[in-house]
Parts: structure tokens; C-alpha cells; sequence
């Protein structure tokens, strides 16, 4: 059986398709990443993804917030419980 985990993620303007922030919970399984969050919350119509990644890296000015610390790498790890923040490097523009 595979184990979910819930993640609850917050996404800014201009990353919002309707430039609203939103705030979800998400349940990711199997080695839950950055990257999986990211395409899981795209499908489902959260964030524009076209917006965040170019190949395999963040574009930039770009802010992505795991429980409060910068993260840069896309393979990073998510636990049970971790807050994700997407906003643009300059909230507000």
C-alpha cells in the first residue's frame, strides 16, 4: 500500500491562473518531491507551471518557500505536514 502524505501549498499571483492566491492541500505519494507538487497542483489547474520551471530549473525571481526556508532544487524531499509558498521575488507586481 502506498503511503500518502498531505501537503499544504500556498500559490501567489502572478503564478495563479486567475491571479488570485490560493491555498491548497494536496496529497502526493511515492517519494513526494518539489517537482511532483509542482505538475500535481498544474493538472489540477492551481499554478501555470510554464511560469515557474524552464527545463529541469526554477526560472528566475522566483520564491519557493518549504516551511519557511528557500528552496532552489526541484528534487527536494517533501514530508507529511511541509507548507509550500510560491510568490514572485517582488510580491505585489
Amino acid at each position: 500500500m502506498k503511503k500518502k502524505i498531505c501537503i499544504k501549498l500556498k500559490v501567489l499571483p502572478p503564478f495563479t491562473p486567475n491571479l488570485k492566491t490560493i491555498e491548497r492541500m494536496l496529497h502526493l505519494e511515492d517519494s513526494p518531491t518539489l517537482v511532483k507538487l509542482l505538475i500535481k497542483a498544474s493538472d489540477q489547474g492551481i499554478l501555470e507551471i510554464n511560469k515557474l520551471i524552464e527545463g529541469d530549473k526554477l526560472k528566475d525571481n522566483i520564491v519557493i518557500l518549504i516551511n519557511g526556508k528557500t528552496i532552489f532544487d526541484l528534487k527536494q524531499e517533501l514530508n507529511e505536514g511541509d507548507r509550500v509558498v510560491i510568490m514572485p521575488l517582488a510580491p505585489g507586481r
